[in-house]
């Protein structure tokens, strides 16, 4: 009589346990979900950088603006970080800085390498920078470089690589233009399989190139004018980036989910704006 009453209150039990999972843990999930601690994360979109200040405007700023930029955000806290910190943040869990921010410059002027990289090393900050591949070869091959219109060379970027201060990109080898195809979005009657293919050959030749230029393989791939659809998340995950860059304006809000890597925002930052007018929109 007792181990019957032994082996009711066992299976008793048991089903108690299987109905409780089987009832609370979407609940759990939930409840997980909102109470993870989450982190705010600024990007600044750059471009460009001039002396010339007739020049100067919505994508070209001056190296007294990234200074004082680089000088405010120290006088508010910020520590900059690279898509590496953050991908580290999603992936292993290594911790981010209290009030992280990461400041980018698209196409791979010459002038990032000038103006920039100095400033950067003088203030201890880091930022990334996307390349294109098309303008690297050409302004590899012309030499001559000048810092108004010259793209970085290959040598250059292999020297990026090794600093501790910037982090080299895939913004495509030849996608950078707005013809039939805008940027690298699926152009209309065009498959699926065409699409991939064309992928593969630009961006994908760009990843190639920069590996064995460098040893390095770049991890995110910049939207060519922020253009996006839905196809290219597809198409660029299966060539491997762990995440990308858009256009999209706004702070993101990062709770350590992989997905939160993909077509991350940005703000884009013009010239003539102060720096509290302009970063007011984000600092807290």
């Amino acid at each position: 009589m007792l181990s019957i009453k032994i082996k009711n209150a066992a299976a008793i039990i048991l089903c108690t346990i299987v109905i409780f999972f089987a009832a609370y843990t979407p609940a759990m999930e939930a409840i997980s979900a909102a109470t993870k601690p989450s982190v705010r994360l600024p990007i600044i979109m750059y471009h460009h950088v001039l002396n010339d200040k007739s020049k100067l405007g919505k994508y070209i700023v001056s190296p007294k603006e990234i200074e004082k930029d680089l000088i405010y955000l120290k006088e508010h806290g910020y520590t900059t970080i690279v898509m590496e910190d953050l991908i580290n943040y999603v992936k292993n869990d290594i911790a981010l800085p209290e009030k992280p921010i990461m400041l980018t410059f698209d196409d791979g002027y010459y002038s990032n390498y000038t103006y920039v990289l100095p400033l950067l090393e003088k203030y201890d900050a880091k930022a990334v920078i996307s390349v294109t591949g098309g303008y690297v070869q050409k302004s590899t091959e012309e030499g001559n470089l000048n810092p108004a219109y010259s793209y970085l060379t290959w040598d250059l970027i292999n020297e990026l690589v090794n600093s501790p201060y910037i982090e080299i990109q895939n913004h495509s080898y030849a996608m950078h233009e707005i013809c039939e195809r805008k940027g690298c979005m699926i152009m209309k009657g065009e498959s699926y399989e065409k699409y991939n293919e064309e992928m593969i050959n630009d961006i994908g030749k760009l990843q190639n190139i920069i590996e064995e230029k460098t040893g390095y393989r770049p991890t995110t791939f910049t939207y060519p004018f922020g253009f996006v659809c839905k196809e290219s998340k597809d198409v660029l995950r299966k060539m491997g980036f762990t995440a990308t860059l858009s256009c999209y304006e706004g702070v993101n809000i990062l709770s350590g989910k992989e997905e939160e890597l993909f077509e991350l925002k940005r703000f884009n930052r013009p010239s003539g704006i102060s720096q509290k007018k302009f970063f007011e929109k984000f600092i807290e």
